[in-house]
Order: C-alpha cells, then sequence, then structure tokens
C-alpha cells in the first residue's frame, strides 16, 4: 500500500493533501447549505483552531470554491454502507501482555486504488500513522502517545444541530491526546454531526464511544474484550427510524458481533497474533467479508463491497500491521512511526 509522510503547518499539510483535488465532484452549495457549514466551523474554530488552517490550504491548492468546498467539507452526508468489525484484547489477556486492537474495513472495493498509509508530522504536536482511503480524513490511526482509534458506522440519524464531522473527530484526537482518558474526555465533550463508533485505545485500556447527534455513550469492556460493530449492543435505535435495509444491516452486524464474541470465548487467554488474525479471516459471519476467491461466489452487493483492509494495531509498540485486501488472502506487512 502506499506510503506517504506530511510534514510542516497545518496550512503545508493541508496544501499537500489539495494537490489532485481539481477535479473532485463536489456539489454546488445553496445558501443555507453555507449557513449550516458556517456553523460547524465554528464549533471546529473553538474546540481546535489549527484545523482551519489545514482546510484553506486544501482550498488554495485545490482551485475549488471555498463555499463549496466548505459545505462540503464540513457537513457532507448520506446513506451509511454498513461495514467493519473493531475489537480489543486488554493487556492481561494476551500472550505477551500488550494490548491488541484488530481491524477489519469494509468499503467499495473501486475505492482500493486510493488506499494509503500516512504518516503525519505537524510542527509542534503529536505525529500520527493512518490508514485511508479518502482524501478529508482518516478512519484508522495511531498517535506518537499510543494513542489508537477505530471507526464503524451507525445507522444515520437525522442531523439536526451544527456539530463536528468523523475525520475532524479524529485528526483532533490524534494530535491532541496523550492517554486513553483524554480522548475519553474530548470525544464526550463535543458535539457529533453524525452517529459512529469509535473504538479508542491506549497500550492500557480501551473503550468504544458510540456518538450520535444525541451524545456519547461510554461502553468498557467485558470479559477481556471489548468488540464494534455497526449497532449499539443492548440498545437500539427507535424501529420506527429504521427502514427495512437498516434492519438487515442491523443484523448482519450482530452477527459479525457474536461471531468475534463466540470465536473469543473459544480462547478467553493468551491471544496472541495469529489468534487475530483468525478472527478477521472469519467467514462464517463473515468478518471477512465480500466476494473473493476464498469464499464461495456471492456476487450482487458483495460482488462491489467487502473487506478492503485488514489492520492489527500494538499501541505499545507504536506500529500496525496491515493487510492490502481481504486477510484471508493477503499478507500483513509491518508499519511504524519510528
Amino acid at each position: 500500500m502506499l506510503l506517504r509522510t506530511l510534514e510542516g503547518t497545518h496550512y503545508e499539510i493541508g496544501y499537500w493533501l489539495g494537490r489532485g483535488l481539481a477535479t473532485l465532484d463536489i456539489p454546488e452549495s445553496d445558501s443555507q447549505g453555507y449557513e449550516f457549514a458556517a456553523q460547524c466551523e465554528a464549533i471546529a474554530k473553538e474546540i481546535y483552531p489549527p484545523i482551519l488552517e489545514k482546510v484553506e490550504g486544501l482550498i488554495e491548492e485545490s482551485g475549488l470554491s471555498a463555499q463549496d468546498f466548505k459545505t462540503y467539507f464540513y457537513t457532507r452526508g448520506g446513506p451509511p454502507q454498513i461495514g467493519c468489525t473493531n475489537l480489543a484484547i486488554m493487556p492481561s489477556y494476551t500472550k505477551e501482555g500488550f494490548l491488541l486492537l484488530g481491524s477489519n474495513y469494509d468499503w467499495f472495493y473501486s475505492a482500493g486504488e486510493w488506499r494509503e498509509v500516512r504518516v503525519i508530522r505537524p510542527q509542534g504536536i503529536y505525529s500520527h500513522i493512518s490508514v485511508t482511503h479518502h482524501w478529508a480524513g482518516s478512519p484508522e490511526a495511531l498517535n506518537e502517545r499510543g494513542v489508537a482509534v477505530l471507526l464503524s458506522v451507525l445507522p444515520e440519524i437525522e442531523v439536526k444541530k451544527p456539530g463536528l464531522q468523523w475525520h475532524l473527530v479524529i485528526d483532533i484526537l490524534m494530535e491532541t491526546c496523550s492517554h486513553l482518558q483524554e480522548a475519553r474526555q474530548f470525544i464526550t465533550s463535543v458535539p457529533h454531526l453524525r452517529a459512529f463508533n469509535y473504538l479508542i485505545a491506549d497500550e492500557h485500556q480501551a473503550i468504544v464511544a458510540e456518538a450520535t447527534p444525541d451524545g456519547v455513550s461510554i461502553r468498557e469492556p467485558e470479559g477481556g474484550f471489548l468488540v464494534a460493530t455497526n449497532h449499539l449492543p443492548g440498545r437500539g435505535f427507535p424501529e420506527d427510524e429504521l427502514t427495512e435495509q437498516d434492519r438487515l444491516r442491523q443484523r448482519r452486524s450482530l452477527t459479525r458481533y457474536k461471531r468475534v464474541h463466540q470465536m473469543m470465548g473459544e480462547r478467553p487467554s493468551g491471544v496472541d497474533l495469529e489468534a487475530i488474525k483468525a478472527i478477521l479471516r472469519d467467514h462464517e459471519a463473515p468478518i471477512c467479508r465480500g466476494d473473493h476467491p476464498s469464499v464461495e461466489r456471492r456476487g450482487g452487493f458483495d460482488g462491489v463491497f467487502g473487506t478492503i483492509w485488514s489492520l492489527i494495531c500494538q499501541p505499545g509498540r507504536r506500529e500496525i500491521l496491515l493487510a492490502a485486501g481481504h486477510p484471508c488472502n493477503s499478507e500483513y506487512e509491518r508499519y511504524s512511526l519510528w
């Protein structure tokens, strides 16, 4: 997978990321949309002013309309495509005594050409390494202090008030948080524009922040591990807010969630990298999702949507292992901040 290192001020990093965005297809904004975007931008400025400099760099280099770009950057949405399975194993349950994280990131196969690993070193603040397929930000990241975050989407909730987009939440968390409690304080104190599960860890402990526009709930590990897919365990969204497609996605999410618990129950202690890989390669739920040679041909939506990378993170070692594709037939490669 492509590895890029970005260094400098926030403006310089944004300027560098803006290269190649001149052809980005963004919708033309209206006055109402731009006004709402300005409210979201004001929240970002209040919480972390440097992030606005990155946006200015993106706009300057791309040459796109500032109004259209900001409206898209701060407020864009759309029906969530349910996927991704994330887990954390506490140090006392791992063979080497290190906290381990595992993730399968599911998305459209067509985004594969945009996958890359980024090492980002902003001036004067924490550096981080991330994996992404997106120009705006990274859904999975680890910073130099050993704080890591893994993202999974929740069913869509109507946006009624301004808040922070997921990529702004992760960028700010990576650049400002030195341990889990700081990350917990940050993510529970900011307004969220859309609904996501954020699995957050440092080298000692992990939580899932279930963040929606209505607030944030924190879920702690049980039995030495923690799992996040695409639903809210023990509770859910009101039935009248879910479409039939949402209900199907919730059932699939619950199947993957239960399958991880089952596989962990078969090996409650001494978990190592091979045990994590076995979970991420599972085809029963399936956790390793999509249409690929290792499973019976599925076709349909699975022919265009599936696991586009698999990641194992060891925060205590400041490194990730990354398989660029389905983990059942892709080798894991090591990437480090150092």
